[in-house]
């Protein structure tokens, strides 16, 4: 029988981590995997890999080769910025650690080799770090933009969204591209219908 981690990570107002944790439970059950740790974490607005007690208990295990699968409740749960959860999904992975990321419902190891749609996550992530890496002077440029009192909500509605918008969720990225309706994706990343649609219309420009 394998043994797994499960990892659940939050954030101060996200009250609904305990029925996350119990699905994880339920999906470890049916898989037949054995538990042998439940890291559950709560995470700031800011709070880098190298802060993380959880991340950093998760890569221990899996360098000491005690576990064989991650179940995570979603992506973003494995790291801060775009280049951290591509960091932990390569090293897991790297050694021979299957992630079960739930609301993608993606294996990242698939017979002990990298699986196509692992592949095509970390592609993603590669994309949105050096978009991040690529666009810092023009996101620091928009923030000081936000910091100014508009006239209307409805023209801050109205401006553009930087392309740097995508690296804040590369959940919403892979499941627009996979072809999830905005709905659906909205659900499923536990965001507003109007951030997918920003998303969306940015992924949008991007082929034009």
């Amino acid at each position: 029988m394998q043994q797994g981690v499960i990892l659940v990570r939050y954030y101060k107002r996200e009250w609904d981590y305990p029925r996350q944790l119990n699905d994880l439970r339920m999906l470890a059950r049916r898989q037949a995997l054995q538990i042998t740790t439940e890291i559950v974490e709560k995470i700031g607005q800011l709070h880098p890999l190298r802060e993380s007690d959880g991340l950093n208990q998760l890569l221990r295990l899996s360098r000491e080769q005690t576990v064989q699968q991650v179940l995570v409740w979603e992506v973003t749960r494995l790291g801060r910025s775009t280049d951290e959860i591509r960091s932990i999904i390569t090293e897991l992975t790297t050694l021979g650690v299957n992630i079960y990321i739930h609301n993608l419902r993606i294996d990242t190891l698939v017979n002990g080799q990298f699986s196509p749609a692992a592949r095509l996550l970390v592609m993603v992530l590669d994309e949105l770090t050096h978009m991040e890496l690529s666009k810092l002077r023009e996101r620091l440029s928009i923030c000081k933009k936000r910091d100014r009192p508009s006239s209307t909500e409805h023209d801050a509605d109205q401006q553009p969204v930087s392309p740097a918008y995508l690296t804040k969720y590369p959940a919403v990225v892979l499941n627009l591209r996979a072809g999830i309706s905005l709905r659906k994706t909205a659900r499923l990343c536990h965001v507003s219908i109007n951030t997918v649609r920003k998303v969306n219309d940015c992924l949008f420009r991007q082929l034009y």
